[in-house]
């Protein structure tokens, strides 16, 4: 489904984000990039709930994680 693949893309954006905030904060740089990444990742979150009629729930992360490399595989 569409939204699964909105939920990933998210959810890795905002790891990513996570991870440069802490590269920033350790060079004494502001995280501009990261709080970038952190908007548009949450951003897509929002859109993949959205695009869900109940809306999510924890349990379709992985669910959803499972779906996207299955697609990807296959």
């Amino acid at each position: 489904m569409e939204s699964d693949l909105y939920l990933v893309l998210g959810c890795l954006l905002g790891v990513f984000s996570i991870t440069r905030a802490a590269a920033a904060l350790a060079d004494g740089r502001a995280p501009v990039f990261a709080l970038i990444l952190l908007v548009i990742g949450g951003g897509l979150v929002g859109y993949a709930s959205y695009l869900e009629p109940g809306g999510l729930t924890f349990d379709d992360v992985p669910r959803a994680f499972a779906a996207v490399i299955g697609r990807i595989i296959n």
